[in-house]
């Protein structure tokens, strides 16, 4: 049997790379609103982009990881990805827009906070159901469904997700988050969000023209070559 500590060191491993993608690799719908999914380099995508990129370092770092589905809206339209410690199962939602930073249990709710958010976790039913709340306002994120698919059929409906008529809640306004240093910042349609331990801060009103300089300037991302000569964002 494995010994406690070992358990608890390896999940703070996990939970090290899963802070260091959500800092590296931003969440955005780019590539899906200007319809370039192979051209653009950019690191990051949506939930399927970065999970992938997640279980490819993660197993190269001999963590027992795999892909896994789960809700959103009851559709089930996310992905993210299984981990197992110690004989133990766990989440990493790393393809999570919001900032996921811990790995949920499949078998013990949990609560943390980070950048002046709270998320917690109800389990019955072999469901494990995530809450995240901000700004004092708490909402259902997503349902997981604890008993996995097969990997071969989660890799066929990514493969598909944007010829499938799929509809996301992202589909057609822009989305672009990143954690940066102690803040979590999220560009969403014409407004970035700024969350921090000391509370919140929003700058609107950004139009379309604005997107690759905001981008660059707060996020470090080069966006330019992506999006120039296009016009997509609403």
């Amino acid at each position: 049997m494995r010994k406690l500590g070992c358990e608890s060191s390896e999940l703070r491993a996990v939970e090290s790379l899963l802070l260091e993608k959500f800092r590296s690799e931003p969440f955005h719908n780019l590539n899906l609103l200007y319809d370039r999914p192979r051209q653009s380099g950019l690191k990051g995508g949506t939930c399927s982009d970065k999970t992938l990129s997640f279980l490819s370092a993660a197993k190269q770092a001999g963590f027992d990881v795999a892909l896994h589905t789960g809700f959103i809206g009851g559709e089930e339209i996310h992905r993210l990805a299984r981990v197992s410690i110690g004989g133990r199962v766990f989440f990493a939602d790393v393809g999570n827009g919001w900032p996921a930073l811990r790995l949920y249990p499949a078998d013990k709710e949990i609560r943390f906070r980070c950048f002046g958010m709270g998320f917690r976790t109800e389990i019955a039913d072999s469901r494990v159901k995530v809450f995240h709340e901000r700004v004092g306002k708490e909402s259902l994120q997503l349902e997981i469904n604890v008993r996995g698919r097969p990997e071969d059929e989660i890799k066929a409906e990514i493969a598909r997700r944007f010829s499938s008529g799929i509809t996301y809640p992202f589909n057609n306004s822009l989305r672009f988050s990143l954690v940066i240093g102690e803040r979590f910042l999220f560009l969403r349609g014409d407004q970035l969000e700024i969350y921090s331990d000391q509370g919140m801060q929003v700058v609107q009103g950004i139009e379309e023209p604005d997107v690759p300089e905001v981008i660059l300037r707060h996020f470090g991302f080069d966006v330019g070559p992506l999006i120039a000569g296009s016009s997509t964002i609403p």
